[in-house]
């Protein structure tokens, strides 16, 4: 038992230490501007998670995991790193990646500003006096074009509300006035208003017309019932006669 543990630990260091002999590094770019982004990679093969120290380095970023291995971001923004009137060299510290240590690529910081500009009393400086080009999830003029479209659908459709809400209101009003009439009150303007309709409807107001005043003046109801009835098709001149005679002699109630 103990001469197969010794072969497990054994089996186990081989493994690690040859993940970590076939680990690779990179930094990407190699040499780079003081503040620029690098992005740094450990390929690792069996799935082992490295241990890094950047240093001097800020790390923005990371680790990320990759299809091969880990990567970070990182940056000199620091006095530690900045470099002097010529490029820095950088050298990180080893990675480790399971039982071994990788070395990282040398690191070369360059100044952002050149000798003779940095020598000047007054540095130059880049002014921007253009504004960036906007960018826009819908472009103002299609935008600008659904809003009005909207905007008018909106009031055609608060022009129909209204409208209906008018209509409802004069119709409920009209039936309040003839509820509130007499039957004879009703029947007059039913004929009144069949004289500029067909000769069916002008059947129709004279027969209730009949009707109702039966009982008040059988001879208006006697005639009404003959126009209504009659074979010749009553006209609105003998409908607005009988209406007149009606309210002569009978009144409207």
């Amino acid at each position: 038992m103990a001469a197969l543990r010794v072969l497990a630990v054994a089996a186990a260091a081989l493994a690690l230490g040859g993940t970590a002999a076939a680990a690779t590094t990179t930094l990407t770019p190699a040499s780079a501007p003081f503040g620029d982004r690098i992005t740094a990679t450990v390929t690792a093969p069996g799935g082992v998670r490295p241990v890094a120290d950047f240093g001097p380095l800020a790390v923005l970023s990371g680790p990320t995991r990759t299809k091969t291995g880990y990567s970070w971001t990182v940056a000199c923004l620091s006095e530690d790193c900045v470099p002097g009137t010529a490029p820095r060299r950088i050298v990180l510290p080893p990675v480790r990646v399971g039982s071994a240590r990788a070395a990282w690529p040398v690191l070369t910081i360059t100044s952002r500003v050149s000798t003779a500009d940095a020598a000047k009393a007054t540095p130059p400086f880049r002014l921007e006096t253009r504004l960036p080009q906007p960018s826009y999830r819908v472009a103002p003029g299609r935008l600008a074009l659904a809003l009005d479209t909207l905007a008018v659908a909106l009031l055609l459709g608060a022009a129909w509300l209204l409208a209906r809400e008018l209509r409802r209101r004069h119709r409920k009003r009209e039936e309040a006035r003839l509820a509130a009439m007499s039957p004879l009150e009703r029947a007059l303007i039913f004929a009144r208003e069949a004289e500029s309709r067909g000769p069916a409807e002008r059947r129709r107001a004279l027969g209730l017309l009949a009707r109702v005043l039966g009982g008040r003046d059988d001879r208006l109801a006697g005639t009404a019932s003959e126009l209504a009835w009659s074979a010749q098709k009553p006209s609105p001149e003998q409908v607005e006669s009988l209406v007149g005679d009606v309210e002569r002699e009978v009144g409207p109630r």
